[in-house]
């Protein structure tokens, strides 16, 4: 099963993500843009607390994914692994966990709500939303 893929957009990058659950969506999301940055990873460990609340999951995934990707440049760190302490569609509290990075490839400006879409489709949760480049 594929965890995400990129897509074409027109002056943006779309990323699809799929999951069995909301937190392997939330997992394969945090894959997706590390695989999109391509870090150079140190051994040094980071972690941050995230506490999250929004009706719409959509909504609440790109709430989640921008305050990832403003804690990645603030803390210089890629995160790779979210522990919960709640989850649920309108609530993610936990803890993010990474590494520290010297460089990463290519720069996100923001990950935008323009056509953020969350829905199951036979079974599988699919996640699709748009960074700015």
């Amino acid at each position: 099963m594929k965890k995400y893929e990129f897509l074409g957009h027109t002056a943006d990058f779309r990323i699809r993500v799929y999951g069995r659950n909301f937190k392997e969506i939330i997992q394969n999301s945090l894959l997706a843009l590390k695989s999109f940055w391509k870090p150079k990873l140190t051994k040094e460990k980071e972690e941050i607390f995230l506490d999250l609340e929004n009706k719409n999951p959509a909504f609440l995934l790109i709430d989640f994914l921008s305050e990832v990707l403003s804690q990645t440049y603030i803390k210089k760190a890629i995160f790779l692994n979210f522990n919960e302490e709640e989850l649920s569609l309108n609530k993610i509290k936990g803890k993010l966990n990474g590494f520290r990075f010297n460089l990463l490839k290519k720069d996100i400006k923001a990950i935008t709500y323009h056509q953020a879409n969350f829905y199951e489709n036979k079974g599988l949760f699919i996640f699709e939303f748009i960074i700015d480049i």
